[in-house]
C-alpha cells in the first residue's frame, strides 16, 4: 500500500508539473514558424501570414498544448508542447480544418 501511495504521489507531481509548464499559443506559433522556415518556403509563408487569415488552430489540453497551421484546409505544420518544450512536424495523414 505504501509503495502504491508513493507511485501515486510521483504521478500527481508529474501531471501537475505538466499542467503548469505547457507552452502557450505564442510559443507554439514561434516554434511552428521556426520549423516551417527550416522545411520549406511555402510552409514558412503560410505560418507567417496565418494570423491575418486565421488559418491556424490552438488546442489547450490539461497536460499539453497543440498548434496546427493550415494552407487552405490541409494541415502543414503540427506542434505539441509540454514541460516548456515544443515539438513540430509535418502531419503524416491529411488533416483538414473542420467547419472552415
Amino acid at each position: 500500500m505504501l509503495k502504491f501511495l508513493g507511485v501515486a504521489v510521483i504521478m500527481a507531481a508529474f501531471l501537475v508539473g505538466a499542467a503548469y509548464t505547457k507552452p502557450n499559443r505564442d510559443q507554439l506559433h514561434s516554434a511552428a514558424a521556426d520549423f516551417a522556415g527550416k522545411t520549406s518556403f511555402v510552409n514558412s509563408v503560410a505560418t507567417g501570414v496565418t494570423g491575418l487569415f486565421g488559418n491556424d488552430t490552438f488546442d489547450d489540453y490539461i497536460f499539453f498544448t497543440r498548434y496546427r497551421v493550415y494552407v487552405g484546409k490541409t494541415a502543414k505544420v503540427d506542434c505539441f508542447g509540454a514541460f516548456t518544450k515544443t515539438s513540430c512536424s509535418t502531419p503524416k495523414a491529411q488533416e483538414t480544418a473542420s467547419g472552415s
